[in-house]
């Protein structure tokens, strides 16, 4: 029986997708699964950070609008929820976050959207799925 399951976001419609599968699959569920909400900011490598912009403050910033939708949704629906934040590499931030939140199952979008979206479709999911310590659910 499942008692938590990890939802990456991103923003995407694939990722909205696996969030309604989510709320879906707990509410058929006589237990109701605690739900936890990730978005992961990728890391950025670059020489010289630009002069004036707090890097850090954006990418916290646009992690929250990421996250935003998702807990307006899932607070209208009166889903237990908790939401976290992680920058890093997205698979193993995924993994990471599944295994120190004690989560049985991962429900995640077959793609997402990125600042490399186009060549690494489906990357994250597939890194998700080798690597998770749970089962891993993909949704189209």
């Amino acid at each position: 029986m499942y008692n938590r399951i990890l939802v990456p976001v991103d923003g995407s419609t694939h990722a909205q997708r696996a969030l309604d599968a989510a709320v879906a699959l707990i509410q058929s569920l006589k237990n109701e699964p605690e739900l936890a909400v990730l978005h992961v900011n990728p890391s950025i490598s670059i020489n010289e950070p630009p002069v004036g912009i707090d890097l850090e403050e954006r990418i916290r910033e646009e992690g929250e609008k990421i996250l935003a939708p998702a807990t307006e949704a899932l607070s209208k629906l009166g889903v237990s929820y908790q939401t976290f934040s992680k920058t890093g590499d997205p698979s193993s931030a995924i993994c990471k976050t599944a295994e120190e939140q004690h989560v049985d199952l991962i429900i995640m979008g077959s793609r997402g959207i990125g600042l490399m979206s186009e060549l690494l479709i489906g990357s994250v999911s597939h890194g998700v799925v080798q690597h998770a310590h749970c089962p891993v659910m993909i949704v189209r």
